[in-house]
């Protein structure tokens, strides 16, 4: 940043040789701007070590998620074994329930009993006056 009051660079503005070294970009000379590029610097370079590593993380994800459809299975496994037995008693149950009210529609105390014999109800005489 220039300031109006010196009009010669100050002590920031001047670049020294190591500063200039440390760069990105470095100064060319004539002779390295016309200079034929070597086919090998134009060759990507590989990182072996970075792929390798990427590599590793990749099966350490892919084990995680084996574990986590493992679980996810085996819970899936104990939930149907809960409703499968929950099914099964509910069927049992309502075929119980089934012969016990045909039962009481046929008159049995009990569905698995010999039929119990209806006493006969007893009524008051009534009289019924006309007239």
């Amino acid at each position: 940043m220039r300031r109006e009051s010196f009009p010669f660079p100050t002590m920031r503005q001047i670049v020294t040789g190591l500063d200039a070294a440390r760069l990105p970009r470095r100064f060319k000379t004539t002779g390295e701007a016309f200079r034929q590029v070597d086919p090998r610097e134009l060759q990507p370079r590989i990182d072996e070590k970075a792929i390798a590593v990427e590599l590793e993380e990749e099966r350490r994800k892919f084990v995680r998620q084996n574990q986590a459809l493992a679980r996810g299975r085996q819970k899936l496994r104990a939930t149907r074994a809960r409703l499968f037995a929950t099914k099964v008693k509910n069927e049992r149950l309502m075929t119980l329930r089934h012969q016990l009210q045909k039962g009481r529609w046929l008159g049995m105390e009990d569905a698995t009993t010999q039929p119990v014999r209806r006493r006969e109800r007893s009524f008051k005489e009534v009289k019924v006056r006309r007239g």
